[in-house]
């Protein structure tokens, strides 16, 4: 960027009390030169999240991906007297659908499930990634699912002498298999959560569908934490004795584990992850642990010199950045509600943090999506006042750049989308000495 780009506004900032000397004068300027590129996400968290994303997306744009759930049960209501001698009836696993924004894709499509009994013990004191190995499963007992990831009317169900109404969500059959597992287990599983772990540790939900066509598949967003009451939150109901029910729960959020694979990405992908220091005019951001934007600003330091004393430094007035969706969304494949900007941790690391405005201002930060625009905004001054401050009080360069992503919660999504750079901006309005 050349700074003789910058627009000089009408009238200087007059601090009372100084010499005209000392007037500062104001900048606006839109000019700056950004560079683009696609980039791998790292490891994202995948416990204590407000939902989960299950199922399996060829999408016509970035190609396949998967979503899983691994979750920890509890029981509900202790049984000291539990006939664990007998077989049982029957099982059923029920999710709930969350209300408002629940899938991403083709809500259509048929998908294969394996559900299977967990074979390790999830921790709720850990952090686990979307990317790391997946929690260890046992495949003697499993149930095989092939049906749309959710159901929108279900009907109600037995629950002791009478009947349960269900909320829309995914609803399966448990194999006679998984159902006598849960069944013939020893007594103190019935009496503690203690007790049952020692002996079912949990399941896991896991997408088998590995010849989806483009177009087919997606991501339902479900439910497992709910505890509001007994009719709507997650759980296995085991029947037995004709009209008796035993229900089984999930655990807290920190031992739900929702795992993700994603690719191989197209050819045009691929060159920029091949490729990141070069620029693209069209770069792509994906849910679960996906693709996102790098963005840097190369010559953001022009406007200022190092120094020790902060003489050369200008002051960050108003910072936006704004970023545009192209064409390549509909109603199956919306644009994500909200994104995020995060800046790297260090220059040779990928991991990143929420930049200073995020936390500082929240409502003014942006980042939600504006459908008539078609773009998103976001308020970077205090982050381009420290990266000039860094360098004009210490001569350090903690220009790292940006990373525009979708969020992992609030809201849980699976979507994604392409950024058009042509219509990038970033504007700046900033003051320096006259």
């Amino acid at each position: 960027m050349s700074l003789s780009a910058c627009k000089r506004n009408e009238g200087n900032i007059v601090i009372t009390g100084q010499q005209k000397s000392d007037q500062l004068t104001l900048f606006r300027t839109d000019t700056f030169t950004l560079k683009a590129s696609t980039v791998v996400e790292d490891s994202l968290p995948a416990n204590n999240l407000t939902y989960v994303l299950l199922g399996e997306f060829h999408d016509p744009l970035l190609g396949k991906s998967k979503a899983s759930i691994y979750a920890k049960m509890n029981i509900l209501a202790p049984e000291n007297n539990f006939p664990n001698t007998i077989e049982p009836d029957s099982a059923l696993l029920y999710i709930p659908l969350v209300d408002g924004l629940n899938f991403y894709g083709n809500s259509l499509t048929k998908q294969k499930l394996k559900i299977y009994e967990l074979d390790e013990t999830l921790n709720g004191a850990n952090i686990y990634y979307q990317k790391q190995s997946n929690p260890k499963v046992n495949k003697n007992v499993s149930t095989d699912y092939f049906g749309t990831i959710y159901q929108q009317k279900l009907d109600s169900i037995g629950y002791k002498k009478g009947k349960m109404g269900l909320k829309p969500g995914l609803l399966i059959k448990l194999s006679k298999e998984f159902a006598r597992e849960l069944q013939r287990m020893p007594s103190e599983a019935y009496q503690t959560n203690e007790g049952l772990l020692k002996h079912f540790k949990g399941i896991a939900i896991v997408p088998q569908n590995d010849e989806l066509n483009p177009g087919d598949g997606g991501f339902g967003v479900l439910d497992l934490a709910n505890a509001i009451n007994i009719n709507y939150r997650a759980k296995i109901l085991l029947y037995y004795n004709d009209t008796s029910t035993y229900i089984f729960g999930f655990d807290q959020r920190s031992t739900i584990v929702n795992c993700s694979e994603t690719g191989p990405y197209p050819d045009f992908v691929e060159a920029q992850l091949q490729e990141p220091n070069k620029h693209y005019n069209t770069t792509y951001v994906q849910a679960l642990n996906g693709v996102k934007t790098k963005i840097e600003i190369p010559y953001l330091l022009n406007l200022v010199q190092s120094g020790s004393h902060g003489e050369n430094n200008v002051g960050i007035n108003n910072a936006t950045l704004r970023l545009y969706v192209d064409d390549n969304t509909n109603a199956r494949y919306f644009a994500p509600p909200r994104m995020n900007l995060f800046q790297p941790t260090s220059r040779s690391s990928d991991r990143n943090r929420l930049v200073e405005d995020a936390l500082a201002s929240p409502t003014k930060f942006g980042g939600v999506f504006n459908d008539k625009g078609r773009y998103y905004q976001f308020d970077i001054t205090r982050h381009l006042q420290n990266v000039l401050n860094d360098m004009a009080f210490g001569g350090k360069d903690n220009n790292l750049g940006l990373y525009f992503a979708v969020p992992t919660d609030n809201p849980v999504i699976g979507a994604r989308a392409s950024i058009d750079h042509s219509k990038t901006k970033l504007i700046i309005t900033y003051t320096k000495p006259k």
